[in-house]
């Protein structure tokens, strides 16, 4: 069986394609010695998600200077995983440069065919965007499916107060998939090849929410959303 390799922070506005290569070898590695060609990226320079003081409003927002950088260095970066043989699977991430619709839209268009999308329901929806339009159009691009679903009532309240990512985290606004907003059935039928990993994130205090309970919702959900969807799928 293989495993999907953990998250990898990129640094592209501050260094080069060929620079960030090398800081990744051992995180390629991994991924190889994991036995999967998916490799998660996320650009975090300057991000905001990991500090509680830090509210959204305060995230990175690129100029065109920088996507002009940006964009360049991602697709290099892209290939020369690809040269790996490992597809890259870009984390589009509230608090980061690729946070908005549009943003994801910036990219999947400034990018060359060596750059594919991880799909984040919770991230997008919270983001602003509609998954399943997002799905709808790149769907040949997406190698990777993340499932959380969202609270839109705390989602709101995190805005109005101009909460961090990690507030608003705490606070609930991500669950699994069927607890929240998100229309599961209409994201998957809008990838009716996808042939990739489908992974459940709540992201949710465990205090306030019991870990064992939320799984087990969130699995039964999703499972049936897919059968809905006309999509089959393995158990792991």
């Amino acid at each position: 069986m293989a495993f999907v390799g953990g998250w990898y922070s990129t640094f592209l506005l501050e260094r080069d394609a060929a620079a960030e290569f090398a800081a990744a070898r051992d995180h390629i590695a991994m991924v190889k010695g994991a036995g999967t060609d998916i490799f998660i990226v996320c650009e975090c320079t300057r991000t905001v998600h990991g500090d509680e003081a830090a509210p959204l409003s305060a995230r990175p927002v690129l100029t065109e200077a920088e996507w002009a950088v940006f964009l360049p260095r991602l697709t290099r970066f892209a290939e020369l995983l690809a040269a790996e043989g490992l597809r890259i699977a870009y984390h589009h991430h509230m608090g980061t440069v690729v946070q908005t619709g549009a943003e994801i839209d910036r990219v999947m268009a400034g990018t060359g065919p060596a750059f594919t999308l991880l799909l984040d329901t919770g991230h997008a929806t919270w983001g602003g965007a509609d998954p399943a339009d997002l799905a709808r159009r790149y769907r040949d691009r997406i190698v990777h499916v993340h499932v959380k679903d969202v609270r839109p009532d705390v989602a709101r309240k995190a805005k109005d107060g101009d909460w961090s990512f990690l507030t608003s985290v705490l606070a609930g606004v991500y669950t699994v998939p069927g607890d929240g907003s998100v229309d599961y059935v209409s994201v998957f039928r809008e990838l009716p090849d996808y042939s990739g990993w489908v992974v459940i994130e709540a992201e949710q205090d465990p205090v306030k929410a019991h870990p064992a309970t939320y799984v087990k919702m969130g699995y039964e959900n999703l499972g049936r959303f897919l059968r809905e969807a006309g999509l089959e799928h393995e158990r792991t």
